[in-house]
């Protein structure tokens, strides 16, 4: 239901409802807390574990707020459908009515007691904040100090349910009672430890200021990824989604390919900054589906290309839907570091799915004939957010300031930059009215999005603290190693494994650090570099959203289409095989990462070469003719030595390359097979 929708109804009831006074709470403490994160970038008043404690409170009672929110809206317009419903309607469904209206009540009573909680909670911390962090440590807790941690826990592990459902919620749970006592001398194997009592767990998990305020994970999360996406919230209310996709559209239009290139542009770059592939497959997908539906697209196709285009745009820096900011604090290096090894990685990633959405739509003949001109109007449209992204860039890359810093930077640019076409290019009052609306707006939004991270953030502070302090981190990442009985292969196909299996259904920022904690030490003592590392276990956390069974960025992209799931995972998997093999290069081509001269640019188009071959292997065509198996084994070959021959020779890789490129100009240079044949 739109927001005008909801607006309209409940203005049926007057202008002072129970939901209309909700809906300004969720305002004044949107902006305020967006406000506060900016004020505290610029002035640094307060320890960060301090404001964490407090951002926390707001920002969980923001979260519930807003679900109450779409409760009193969704119970509203249910109220005005049945209200015009027959008596007949209204008799049958009276009794499952009255039951399911209960249990909304109940929830919505649920969410109060959590929003209240949290704040008493976080004020209560707050409070006797010096004790905590000073003396408690030295002379011990006292009782009260060990309720609220447990209250505080109890609210983090709701706030993620009701977020990103309960996989993460009882992953969380899991790891609490592993830690017991009462489980943990009864585990099996490697599990096993002595456990610890409650009070050490709640401890650990809150009143120590540990767990849900660990420092690396909510610390950063709170700051550095907080500051992004209320820009990001600020840059959506000023028009950059609607820009995204009208250049999306508009390139759509000046190519064979059509609309396919929405997905691709749209997706990447508003999946880098949401850090969810299921909520970016829901926000562009929304458009772009529906779009390339009508273009002649099979709906199961529709909802592969939006689910892998939305996955991959967790890889683009410079934000890599939030990752880089923990990549950069977890291993202790300078964030611009963290872009710089980034950048090779998703250009491959990019460039493959591109190419393998080109020859899909080719091959099955889904290409336009109504191409037009590009308007360059459309770019010209978006000047205004070429200021703020210049100062983000400069900032980050060439100053080195912190991400917190630069982004404050950027949301002020953003802000003068919009009070300035206001003012100069259309001259009106009504013009600077509309642009410090959408400001207001902009703060509201940026808040209201970073609301669900919250929760989610402090639970994988819980979890990894339970981890490490169990010993089970260690123990896998020697497991691993013995698996693997030392063989580097072995231990990456381990490692690809672990990392998928821990990030299905999880949002990748998550499934990160879940994997980085316990996969990648593994990879390290083997003799690979940290960054590599890293980057190797997020690419495959990033693919779980598109891998079977869970896939959930398929199975939001396929709700849109009303495509077959299992279909839809087939050729989100088709699409997005190269990268599946991808991050084998940066173990072999160490260059793609760390970048040296000459290496990075011998390696890197050398790769680039390998990826085309692997996408046309897997699609079975080459832009101009259907490939049998003995053609596809061919490339198939020739993209394993274009992308893992310099472990022989850096010879050995580029002749694979130039054979890969004399295959597909001579293929070219052939008669056009009917594109008419059923796909394979």
């Amino acid at each position: 239901m739109g927001v005008s929708d909801s607006s309209t109804i409940s203005s049926r009831s007057g202008y002072l409802t129970p939901l209309n006074a909700l809906r300004a709470l969720i305002w004044v403490l949107g902006i305020s807390l967006t406000l506060y994160t900016l004020y505290y970038a610029y002035s640094r008043a307060l320890i960060r574990v301090r404001y964490t404690n407090i951002f926390l409170g707001a920002g969980l009672a923001l979260f519930y707020l807003v679900q109450l929110e779409k409760r009193y809206e969704a119970g509203e317009e249910d109220d005005v459908m049945t209200g015009s419903g027959s008596r007949f309607a209204v008799v049958t469904n009276a009794i499952p009515d009255a039951i399911w209206r209960r249990r909304r009540g109940i929830d919505s009573l649920l969410i109060v007691v959590g929003a209240v909680l949290a704040v008493v909670g976080t004020v209560y911390i707050e409070l006797h904040f010096t004790r905590l962090f000073e003396e408690a440590p030295v002379i011990g807790y006292e009782p009260m100090d060990y309720y609220m941690g447990a209250i505080l826990m109890l609210v983090v592990v709701d706030a993620t349910r009701r977020a990103f459902g309960n996989l993460i919620a009882g992953v969380m749970i899991v790891s609490v009672l592993y830690a017991h006592h009462w489980i943990a001398p009864h585990m099996p194997g490697l599990l096993q430890h002595t456990g610890f009592t409650w009070e050490q767990i709640i401890r650990e998990g809150a009143v120590s200021l540990s767990g849900i305020y660990h420092d690396t994970i909510v610390g950063i999360g709170l700051t550095w990824v907080a500051i992004f996406i209320m820009f990001a919230g600020i840059a959506k209310s000023y028009g950059l989604m609607d820009w995204v996709l009208s250049l999306g559209r508009e390139l759509g239009t000046t190519l064979r390919t059509g609309v396919v290139q929405i997905a691709l542009i749209a997706s990447m770059i508003m999946g880098s900054i949401t850090g969810s592939a299921a909520a970016n497959t829901a926000t562009t997908g929304s458009f772009t589906i529906p779009m390339l539906k009508e273009q002649g697209v099979r709906s199961d196709y529709a909802a592969a290309m939006e689910s892998v285009a939305s996955s991959g745009g967790q890889m683009l820096p410079p934000i890599m839907g939030v990752a880089a900011f923990l990549m950069a604090d977890i291993l202790g290096v300078p964030y611009v570091q963290i872009i710089q090894a980034g950048t090779i990685p998703a250009l491959l990633f990019y460039f493959s799915v591109g190419v393998a959405l080109h020859l899909v739509v080719t091959k099955n003949g889904w290409t336009t004939t109504n191409t037009t001109s590009f308007d360059s109007s459309v770019l010209w449209s978006g000047l205004k957010f070429v200021p703020p992204l210049a100062v983000l860039i400069y900032g980050l890359v060439v100053m080195r300031l912190t991400p917190l810093t630069a982004g404050l930077y950027t949301i002020i640019t953003m802000w003068a930059v919009a009070l300035v076409t206001a003012l100069v290019f259309d001259r009106s009052i009504e013009g600077a009215r509309t642009e410090l609306y959408n400001t207001v707006e902009g703060l509201r939004d940026g808040a209201v999005d970073m609301a669900p991270l919250i929760g989610v953030l402090s639970a994988m502070g819980v979890i990894v603290d339970m981890l490490v302090n169990t010993g089970l981190a260690q123990k896998v990442s020697t497991a691993l190693v013995s698996m693997g009985a030392g063989a580097l292969l072995l231990v990456l196909i381990f490692a690809m494994i672990s990392s998928i299996l821990f990030g299905l259904g999880m949002p990748t920022p998550a499934a990160y650090i879940l994997v980085v904690i316990l996969v990648a030490p593994g990879l390290i003592d083997l003799g690979v570099q940290e960054i590599t590392a890293h980057m190797f276990v997020f690419y495959f956390a990033m693919l779980s959203a598109i891998t079977p069974p869970v896939a959930i960025a398929v199975a939001v992209g396929s709700r849109i289409g009303n495509a077959d799931f299992n279909k839809a995972c087939l050729q989100a998997l088709r699409i997005g095989a190269p990268g599946f093999l991808i991050p084998y290069s940066f173990i072999v081509n160490d260059s793609l990462i760390y970048w040296s001269m000459p290496e990075t640019l011998v390696a890197f188009p050398l790769v680039l070469v390998g990826t085309i071959a692997l996408v046309i292997t897997i699609v079975g065509y080459d832009n101009s003719r259907r490939l049998n198996y003995v053609h596809r084994g061919v490339f198939m070959a020739l993209a394993c030595g274009a992308l893992y021959g310099s472990v022989v020779s850096v010879a050995v890789q580029a002749v694979a390359a130039f054979l890969i490129l004399a295959l597909i100009v001579a293929g070219n240079k052939e008669v056009d097979l009917p594109l008419s044949e059923p796909v394979e």
